[in-house]
């Protein structure tokens, strides 16, 4: 059997002892660390949906107040502030944010203040946009829609929530109804 001294005598090595602990002082916290539930790369919070993650389902509405990148498949809604879809990216809905970036795969509707689609875009959507940006290599194939007032196409996203979670309790499926402020 083994036992903790025989381990130790082996090994040669030896806890420290209980007091040189207590003289230690724990290292300092720097002044930028973020406080708990803030991002650390900024004021903004980030959500991530990954490669390997596939959102399914009927009525479906991501919800971010923050910025959102989507490098999985989603079958539904996406809002945020700003939405990131990367090039593994697939969604199947409404994309709606104060920016949208597309490099991936988007059917359904777009909506955005400034909406880009980047090399290697695939866009069979319809676009409400105030400024629209097609890199050489992006696909687009749909129709594009210019607002002059940009208010009309910043989501308001704390309404999105409050519905979405109204919507929830009720098991009624939410439309992809664009929300603005």
């Amino acid at each position: 059997m083994f036992s903790r001294q025989s381990l130790n005598a082996k090994s040669g090595l030896q806890p420290p002892p209980a007091d040189s602990r207590l003289d230690t002082p724990p290292p300092p916290i720097p002044e930028n660390a973020p406080v708990d539930g803030e991002s650390p790369i900024g004021t903004t919070p980030h959500s991530v949906i990954g490669q390997d993650l596939k959102i399914l389902g009927g009525g479906l509405r991501l919800i971010s107040e923050g910025n959102l990148t989507v490098d999985g498949i989603v079958e539904g809604d996406v809002l945020g502030a700003n939405v990131v879809i990367g090039r593994h990216g697939h969604v199947n809905g409404l994309v709606h944010g104060e920016t949208v970036s597309i490099q991936g795969h988007v059917s359904g509707t777009v909506r955005a203040v400034d909406v880009t689609l980047k090399n290697g875009a695939s866009v069979e959507a319809e676009v409400h946009h105030n400024t629209l940006s097609l890199e050489m290599g992006a696909n687009f194939e749909g129709r594009s829609r210019r607002y002059m007032e940009r208010g009309e196409l910043i989501p308001d996203l704390v309404r999105a929530a409050q519905e979405a979670s109204t919507e929830g309790s009720l098991n009624q499926p939410a439309g992809p109804t664009p929300l603005t402020s």
